[in-house]
């Protein structure tokens, strides 16, 4: 005698695979948006114009709320300035920011979508085609910026640590060198 499978049982076993998957694949994408959270300073930018990245000076950061806002600013000596806020969305590996304000104020309004590299725990790599200056200068170029999450524990990681790290991000050693000294 020949056992059969009911095609009923089957259809079941189909579905509730796929709603693993789904389940799965959202818990990717979540986890993906939470390793956003948090205050990140820029320790380098290379601007597509311009010959090789360059040291950005201490006291330009990001904080990615987990309600969906964004936030830039910089800390000077008179005290800290936003220069850019809004919300953001992530899908794949484009970071997209919906800029409500700005410094520059062609930006307000409109979506900037970044290309999106993280590695493992502290760094962000972001690049965005930059049209117009916060002068109004036409550029029409491309920003790559490397972002350090801002952590307690960033004071003791050890150089070899974040060489390690960067490497996950980039391949050029000088550009390394400049970012862990």
């Amino acid at each position: 005698m020949k056992a059969t499978i009911p095609t009923s049982f089957l259809l079941l076993l189909l579905m509730v695979a796929f709603a693993i998957g789904c389940s799965s694949t959202r818990r990717a994408a979540k986890d993906q948006v939470a390793r956003l959270y948090g205050l990140w300073e820029v320790k380098a930018i290379h601007n597509s114009d311009e010959p090789g990245y360059r040291e950005t000076p201490p006291g330009m950061f990001k904080m990615i709320f987990p309600n969906g806002q964004f936030m830039n600013f910089i800390s000077t000596e008179e005290g800290a300035i936003i220069t850019v806020d809004g919300t953001y969305r992530l899908e794949g590996n484009i970071y997209t920011e919906e800029i409500v304000h700005s410094f520059n104020k062609s930006q307000e309004g409109k979506n900037n979508p970044l290309q999106l590299k993280m590695s493992q725990q502290h760094f962000m790599y972001l690049r965005w085609f930059q049209p117009v200056d916060e002068f109004g200068v036409v550029r029409n170029r491309w920003v790559e910026e490397i972002w350090q999450r801002v952590r307690i524990e960033d004071l003791e990681v050890s150089n070899v640590d974040l060489r390690q790290e960067l490497r996950t991000l980039l391949d050029n050693e000088e550009v390394i060198g400049k970012v862990v000294e």
